[in-house]
């Protein structure tokens, strides 16, 4: 994967972490996923990219960092369970994370769409992607938990 392509994803998930969750995330080694499909913790949003890029980015982690994270964004001191107001909050992380990240994408001249991110929950999940496309990871450690960010994407066509 080229670094244009994951820069800007690194310096989304930076800044909107900080801005909603309001503390920097610690970054983990990142590393290049070699089997599919793989593991993922009890949630996962998903959310695909589309236009000069295809593919998709798929955060995970675990219920109790899910909680925590919902918790300082809906502004409440805890969550018992991952509700529908929980969920949704989630998901517009997820959907801010990689709509600010096509930002970047764009000035390097890649213009991309994304999808509604999907909110998926339960034990044992697998993920796969499409078998050309390598899947980066990158680990993040907050005072929330850990969290992974699968950034699976390949050029669909040459950039403008």
């Amino acid at each position: 994967m080229k670094a244009e392509f994951l820069n800007p994803f690194i310096k989304s998930i930076v800044s909107i972490i900080e801005s909603t969750v309001g503390e920097a995330p610690s970054k983990g080694k990142i590393f290049l996923r070699d089997k599919y499909p793989y593991k993922t913790y009890d949630v996962a949003i998903i959310v695909g990219i589309t236009g000069a890029l295809t593919g998709q980015v798929v955060i995970t982690m675990s219920v109790e960092t899910a909680k925590g994270i919902a918790a300082v964004m809906l502004m409440e001191e805890k969550i018992f369970e991952l509700d529908e107001f929980a969920q949704s909050a989630l998901a517009e992380m997820s959907n801010m994370i990689t709509a600010n990240a096509t930002i970047g994408l764009a000035d390097a001249g890649y213009s991309t769409d994304i999808t509604p991110p999907s909110v998926i929950t339960g034990r044992q999940m697998e993920i796969s992607c499409q078998e050309h496309i390598k899947t980066i990871v990158i680990p993040l450690d907050m005072s929330t938990g850990k969290l992974e960010v699968n950034l699976a994407v390949s050029e669909s066509f040459k950039k403008e």
